[in-house]
């Protein structure tokens, strides 16, 4: 695949004013499944007249427990022309105990992850980075989203940097059957969702949104983000559950989780 520019800047032909966006992403829970993320998102971008995703891992070291993950595996997935390697924003904490706190080893590789993004635009192609953490707050890809939003506004380039899959909360309406319904009632944690799955719709399912499920008797809301693969079946995970007199109190509660947890879109112009 083309290669980080880090000594040179694609945006002098780009019309600052546009908008650009790139995507960060904690795979988390894909572990086993990353060909059906792969799938989905491509589906997304698809629906939302983009051609497949570009992957940028942002991981220090690649020596994963994920099997899909562990070294060049997730390249091997996607093909090399979809997969970079920037280890420069990868987290050295993980290598140097010594470390207080979080700490980008490579700084000035945001600008290099940046030109990569501008340089796939113009294939209409968008770039997604990505390590293991599940919550992007308390992962070491935030800081490299205020690093690539810092090196934007330098450049004076448009930049959002927003969690996959983006979007503002969506409310949807499912229905269940009785024993489906029992069983969010009592201590299942996931949704489950069609075979037949339009995966553009329930893959870019944006964080915080409302899904309103109704039994032929009666109904129970729950908030939830994209689609997950889990033991070979699609289903939506429950952030917060509540029954329908509560939705107000949902929705807010799935606001606030979104902003604090850091799924909120991150812009370069003030």
């Amino acid at each position: 695949m083309k290669q980080p520019k880090s000594d040179s800047h694609s945006n002098k032909k780009r019309n600052p004013k546009r908008k650009l966006t790139i995507f960060s992403w904690g795979y988390w829970g894909w572990g086993n499944s990353a060909r059906h993320f792969v799938k989905a998102a491509d589906a997304v971008e698809a629906s939302r007249g983009y051609n497949p995703l570009i992957f940028v891992d942002v991981r220090l070291r690649r020596a994963a427990r994920a099997v899909c993950f562990r070294g060049p595996a997730f390249g091997k997935i996607v093909g090399d022309d979809r997969y970079c390697w920037i280890n420069g924003l990868g987290n050295s904490e993980i290598a140097d105990h010594t470390l207080k706190r979080m700490t980008i080893k490579n700084p000035k590789e945001a600008e290099s992850l940046l030109d990569l993004a501008i340089e796939y635009e113009k294939e209409n192609r968008r770039v997604l980075y990505f390590c293991a953490c599940k919550i992007p707050k308390w992962c070491h890809r935030y800081k490299v989203g205020a690093l690539l939003l810092n090196a934007a506004k330098r450049r004076g380039i448009n930049l959002e940097v927003v969690e996959w899959p983006g979007g503002e909360p969506q409310t949807l309406l499912e229905t269940a059957s009785e024993d489906v319904f029992k069983k969010l009632q009592g201590d299942s944690v996931t949704f489950p969702l069609p075979s037949r799955l339009d995966l553009a719709k329930y893959g870019g399912l944006p964080w915080g949104s409302i899904v309103k499920v109704k039994s032929p008797s009666q109904s129970l809301l729950f908030s939830s983000g994209p689609a997950a693969y889990v033991r070979d079946k699609w289903v939506l995970k429950l952030s917060w559950i509540a029954s329908v007199d509560y939705e107000i109190q949902l929705k807010k509660t799935a606001v606030k989780c979104r902003r604090e947890d850091g799924y909120e879109p991150r812009t370069s112009v003030m």
